[in-house]
């Protein structure tokens, strides 16, 4: 008989994972003036530096940010992370380099 319940993330293969947080991210983006940043390579990094530590951590933590271990402040650093508004408002880019402003400019 097969078996027919869910897979944990920890079962999920990575580049899955990858493809769900990207999705989740990608779906935030259309609520906000913010974009992914234009450097494919930095998005892709980052988001697989997410999908690890959901992998290992249990939830879509910033890679760019340590983690406390208690669960309500670090509920702070699930991406995006509640310092990114002020970081991409104030810089015109997040910490992680993941999200940019609408003013932004590579270089």
């Amino acid at each position: 008989m097969k078996n027919t319940t869910p897979e944990t993330t920890e079962e999920k293969p990575l580049e899955q994972v990858e493809r769900e947080v990207r999705g989740r991210l990608e779906e935030w983006l259309t609520r906000t003036p913010y974009s992914f940043n234009p450097e494919a390579s930095v998005v892709k990094t980052i988001i697989r530096g997410i999908a690890i530590r959901k992998i290992k951590a249990g939830d879509e933590y910033c890679p760019c940010r340590v983690l406390s271990g208690d669960l309500l402040e670090d509920s702070k650093v699930v991406c995006p992370c509640v310092y990114s508004k002020d970081e991409i408002e104030n810089d015109g880019i997040c910490l992680c380099h993941l999200f940019v402003g609408p003013n932004y400019k590579s270089g």
